[in-house]
């Protein structure tokens, strides 16, 4: 048997609050990191473009 409760939170732990226990270094590091992952992401989407419009138009 389940039951469920209601719980009440003033302020939601989001990723800023989270940002603010870190480091300024640390924080520095892992943005380089995401921002360095976003372009590879990128860069593979794009790539993957290509190829895809490469076998459409054969």
């Amino acid at each position: 048997m389940n039951k469920l409760a209601n719980v009440a939170v003033e302020e939601p732990f989001n990723e800023t609050a989270q940002e603010s226990l870190v480091d300024g270094d640390e924080l520095y590091v892992k943005r380089q990191k995401e921002n360095e992952i976003r372009m590879k992401l990128a860069q593979f989407a794009k790539e993957l473009s290509q190829i895809e419009k490469k076998r459409s138009d054969h």
